[in-house]
C-alpha cells in the first residue's frame, strides 16, 4: 500500500511522474533515502547526527537546543561588563531591553535619564534577588553582563518580541561594587520611582495554581457578590483551593523584601506579574482582602507576627494611597514593623529603603557602622517627634499619636532583643520578630485605601497601662553616639521566680482569670511570679530579680535590669523587653492612674 498526501493528485499511471507528484522529483527531500540532503547537529558527546524531517517533534526541541547552545557560546566569547561611567547628581542608568524571543540571549544597552526631568517613559522592576550570586548572563551594551536567574526569568516573561522596553533594575542600573554611588542612588529613589509610568512586581514564574489565581482576580467586579459571580468564580477556583493557592503565593520571597514597600508605595500604577499574567495591584489586593487563611493547629507565623505578608499589603496600600495624594504619614511604628519583619541583604537597607518615604533628609551612608546608623537614625526620629512642630504638623500627629510613636520604638527594642551591641532602648533591625506582640495588633485594614494613617487606629493595642500622656522622654549624650534616655516609670514589682508553665500564685495574691493570655501570646514565652503574687509572661531571659514597670504613656508593662549608674540621683536600667501581667488593673491603666505620682525618673541604657 502506498501513503499519499490528500493535497497531491493521486495517479501513478503517468510515465511523467515528476510533473504529477513532486514527492518523486529528483532531489524532493522526504523521499531521500541518504543523510546528505538533511542538516546534521553535533549531540553532546560530539557525534553528529541527522535531522529527520519525519520526527518533527524532535526537529523542533533539538533546533532549540542548538539555538541555545549558540546562545552561550556567544555569551562566553564575550568579555565582562564594567562600569565606565558613575551615576551621580540627577542622573540614573535606564536598561533598554531589545526586542526578543525564545531561547534568544537577553540583550540591551545602558543609557542615563534625568530624574527630575525625565524624557522617556520607562518601568521599575520590582523584584527578589533570592541570592547574591550571579549565576547567569545577559548581554549589555555588547558585554557579558552577570545576572540572578530570577532576573533572567523575569526579563524574558517582559521581553516584547517586536520593539524595545526601558526599565529601571536596581541589579543592572547601579554599580552595586560602588558605594558611593550605591548611596547616592538611594537618595533620589524617590524620584526614580514615583516618574515611572509603572512598576511591575515580579513574584516568580507560574506555580501553585497561580494562573487561576490571576484569571479569578481579573473577572472579579467591584462589589459584585450576585450569586451568579460567584458561582462563576468558584468554577475557576473553590474556596478551599483559593486559600491554598493564596497562602502559596504570600510565601513567596518578594513579601518578605525590604526594598519593595517603597518600590510600591511611590509607584503611580502597580502590576503584579507571575510568568506571564497579569494583574493590577488593586485587583490583587481584591483578591486576598476576604480570604482569609487555612487554620492550622499551632503558631501560625502568617497571623501572628508583626508584618506579616497581609498586614505588610495593607501598610503599603495606605502608604501608596498617602503619597499619590502628596501627604507623608509614613510614621517610625510603620517603619519598625515593616523593617523588621523583613529581609535584606545589605542590613543598612533596613533604614535607607524608607528614606524615600519620610521627611527625614539624611544622605544614605553605606560605609558607617551598623550600631551607629541605627543609633543616629532612632535618635533623629526621637528629637523630630519629640521637639519639631514641622515634623508633627507635615505627620499630623496629635499628643496621643506622638506618644504612641515614641513608645513603639521601646516595644521594638529591649536587651533581649538585639543581635548587635546597641543601648537597650535602641531598636536593632536585623532581630526580626519572633514572638506575637502584647502592644499591637497583627490585623491587615485591607479595607483602608485613602492617604490618611487610618491602619494605625486599628493595630494599636487595647491595653493603656501607662495611660495617653507620656512623661519623661529625653536623649541623654553618651559617649560614641550610644546615648541614654531618661523616662517616667512607674517600678511595679520584682520577678520572684521564672517558669515554663504558670507558676502558682503566692498567698494572698489574686490570680486573674479573666486576664489568661493565650496560646498565641504564650507561644516562646516564659512564665514568672513577682514578689506581690502578680502572674505574667515575658521573652525568655528575664530572670529573678529584673523589675517589672510601667511606663508613663506606656501600652503594656516592661522588664528592666538594673545597671551601675555614676549618677547617684538616677537609677539605669537596661530594658528587656515587654511583658503581660494577668492583672486588668494593671494592663488597664488602673494603677497608673492612681500611681503616677510615685512615678520616678530613670534612664534606659
Amino acid at each position: 500500500m502506498v501513503s499519499v498526501s490528500p493535497r497531491l493528485k493521486d495517479c501513478l499511471e503517468d510515465d511523467e511522474l515528476e510533473s504529477v507528484d513532486p514527492r518523486f522529483v529528483l532531489g524532493f527531500r522526504s523521499v531521500s533515502l541518504g543523510s546528505s540532503g538533511y542538516e546534521e547537529y553535533e549531540t553532546e558527546d560530539g557525534s553528529l547526527q541527522t535531522v529527520r524531517p519525519w520526527s518533527a517533534g524532535g526537529s523542533i526541541a533539538n533546533k532549540k537546543k542548538r539555538q541555545l547552545r549558540q546562545s552561550n557560546q556567544r555569551l562566553e566569547r564575550l568579555d565582562t561588563f564594567n562600569y565606565r561611567t558613575c551615576a551621580d547628581g540627577d542622573l540614573f542608568r535606564l536598561f533598554e531591553l531589545f526586542p526578543g524571543t525564545g531561547t534568544q540571549p537577553i540583550e540591551g544597552r545602558l543609557d542615563f535619564e534625568h530624574s527630575r526631568s525625565v524624557e522617556r517613559d520607562y518601568t521599575c522592576l520590582s523584584y527578589c534577588w533570592e541570592t547574591v550570586e550571579r549565576e547567569t548572563d545577559i548581554i549589555c551594551d555588547g558585554f557579558r553582563f552577570p545576572v540572578t536567574s530570577n532576573l533572567l526569568a523575569a526579563l524574558r516573561c517582559l521581553r516584547n518580541k517586536s520593539h524595545s522596553l526601558h526599565i529601571w533594575i536596581d541589579q543592572i542600573c547601579i554599580n552595586q561594587d560602588d558605594l558611593n554611588e550605591r548611596s547616592h542612588q538611594v537618595s533620589i529613589m524617590q524620584h526614580i520611582f514615583s516618574k515611572a509610568k509603572d512598576v511591575i512586581v515580579w513574584l516568580g514564574e507560574e506555580d501553585d495554581k497561580s494562573g487561576k489565581l490571576c484569571e479569578l482576580a481579573r473577572k472579579m467586579r467591584r462589589g459584585d457578590d450576585s450569586p451568579k459571580q460567584s458561582g462563576t468564580l468558584k468554577r475557576i477556583l473553590n474556596p478551599r483551593q483559593l486559600q491554598d493557592a493564596i497562602q502559596k503565593l504570600l510565601q513567596r520571597p518578594w513579601f518578605q523584601r525590604v526594598w519593595v514597600v517603597p518600590e510600591v508605595a511611590l509607584a503611580r500604577f502597580t502590576i503584579v506579574q507571575i510568568g506571564h499574567d497579569q494583574i493590577s495591584w488593586d485587583n490583587f489586593v481584591r483578591l486576598i482582602k476576604d480570604v482569609p487563611f487555612p487554620k492550622t493547629g499551632g503558631f501560625d507565623k502568617q497571623i501572628a507576627l508583626l508584618g506579616n505578608p497581609r498586614q505588610r499589603i495593607a501598610i503599603i496600600s495606605q502608604m501608596s494611597a498617602s503619597q499619590k495624594e502628596g501627604l507623608r504619614h509614613t510614621d517610625i511604628t510603620t517603619l519598625l514593623i515593616l523593617a523588621k519583619g523583613s529581609k535584606a541583604t545589605e542590613i543598612r537597607d533596613f533604614v535607607f529603603a524608607f528614606y524615600g518615604l519620610t521627611w527625614l533628609r539624611t544622605f544614605p551612608n553605606y560605609r558607617i557602622s551598623i550600631e551607629l546608623l541605627y543609633a543616629e537614625i532612632i535618635q533623629l526620629y526621637v528629637n523630630s517627634i519629640r521637639w519639631d512642630t514641622s515634623y508633627s504638623t507635615l505627620h499630623g500627629l496629635t499628643d496621643e499619636k506622638r506618644t504612641q510613636q515614641l513608645m513603639s520604638i521601646l516595644y521594638s527594642a529591649g536587651a533581649l532583643h538585639q543581635h548587635h551591641t546597641l543601648p537597650s532602648w535602641i531598636p536593632d533591625w536585623t532581630f526580626s520578630w519572633h514572638l506575637a506582640p502584647v502592644w499591637c495588633k497583627t490585623v491587615a485594614n485591607l479595607a483602608t485605601t485613602s492617604g490618611k494613617d487610618e491602619w494605625s487606629a486599628g493595630v494599636r493595642s487595647d491595653f493603656r497601662a501607662g495611660g495617653n500622656e507620656c512623661g519623661e522622654f529625653e536623649i541623654i549624650e553618651g559617649l560614641n553616639g550610644m546615648h541614654k534616655l531618661r523616662v517616667s516609670a512607674i517600678l511595679l514589682d520584682v520577678v520572684l521566680i521564672t517558669s515554663e508553665t504558670t507558676p502558682a500564685s503566692t498567698p494572698g495574691g489574686e490570680r486573674d482569670a479573666s486576664m489568661e493570655p493565650d496560646s498565641t501570646l504564650r507561644y516562646g514565652r516564659v512564665f514568672y511570679r513577682t514578689g506581690n503574687g502578680y502572674i505574667g509572661i515575658a521573652t525568655p531571659g528575664v530572670q529573678a530579680g529584673d523589675d517589672i514597670a510601667v511606663l508613663l504613656g506606656g501600652d503594656v508593662p516592661v522588664v528592666l535590669r538594673e545597671c551601675e549608674n555614676h549618677d547617684a540621683h538616677t537609677r539605669a536600667y537596661k530594658l528587656l523587653c515587654e511583658t503581660f501581667l494577668q492583672d486588668e488593673s494593671v494592663m488597664h491603666g488602673e494603677i497608673a492612674r492612681s500611681g503616677w505620682t510615685v512615678a520616678e525618673e530613670i534612664v534606659l541604657i
